[in-house]
């Protein structure tokens, strides 16, 4: 009974770790492709002058400040999802550790002889 318990949760927490992966993942692509376009940003600026009087200028930096501003929010998230995986790793470990022990004293040849 004990094996099942411990398989399940392995499962669970398997699964777990997998969709926070792929929450980073996606984050890390999205933060890059941001990055990218904050840098367009600041070139742009730079090729038009920088004259903040510009209202291209301006639309461009209010632009740029608006992803700077999803780009921290993007950190915070990231940041979070990291530490919920490392715990959910040592989680995983700690299950995988358990159901081993329990496969081994419950499927023992002295298990089966009884």
């Amino acid at each position: 009974m004990a094996f099942l318990l411990f398989f399940n949760r392995t499962m669970y927490l398997t699964n777990y770790v997998n969709n926070l992966q792929t929450k980073i993942n996606d984050i890390t692509t999205e933060k890059l492709e941001m990055s990218e376009t904050i840098a367009q940003y600041t070139s742009d600026i730079s090729d038009l002058g920088g004259d903040k009087n510009s209202p291209s200028v301006q639309k461009l930096m209010k632009l740029k400040a608006d992803l700077e501003v999803l780009e921290k929010k993007l950190d915070a998230k990231l940041a979070k999802y990291n530490a919920q995986l490392q715990a959910a790793q040592t989680e995983l470990q700690a299950a995988n550790n358990a159901l081993q022990q329990s496969t081994q004293r419950d499927f023992s040849p002295k298990y089966f002889a009884a």
